[in-house]
């Protein structure tokens, strides 16, 4: 495994992580507004 591959594998699973938080963070949300009603 090169650094290269290395940074590009982080760099993916960053995006693949904070893409699932912000589903996640989006889902909790309007889960707490609807119960507010």
């Amino acid at each position: 495994m090169t650094t290269a591959t290395w940074i590009t594998m982080i760099v993916i699973m960053a995006f693949v992580w904070g893409g699932l938080a912000a589903a996640l963070r989006t889902a909790v949300r309007k889960e707490s507004a609807k119960s507010a009603d």
